[in-house]
């Protein structure tokens, strides 16, 4: 088993979804995880899109129990961005 924190228990040979800009979304999430993902990533979202409340940002937010444990990843090119966002 592999443990990723104190919560996260994944199988020794986990199935793994990439993160992938416009297509890891919620419907491509759910479609994985019937299919046997063990842990899936949100698209990559921009720290200063979320900083700024951008709607498009906010939306690849949306995680839902079925989908869970998701890694969401964030990008950006300025710190303080980047730890206000996270």
């Amino acid at each position: 088993m592999i443990k990723i924190g104190e919560n996260i228990t994944l199988p020794d040979f986990p199935l793994l979804l990439a993160p992938m800009e416009d297509v890891s979304d919620p419907p491509f999430r759910r479609l994985c995880k019937t299919h046997g993902a063990d842990l899936m990533f949100s698209e990559f979202i921009s720290s200063e899109g979320l900083i700024r409340d951008a709607i498009k940002s906010r939306q690849k937010l949306d995680i839902f129990d079925y989908e869970r444990p998701v890694g969401i990843q964030i990008f950006g090119g300025d710190e303080d961005a980047m730890a206000m966002s996270a």
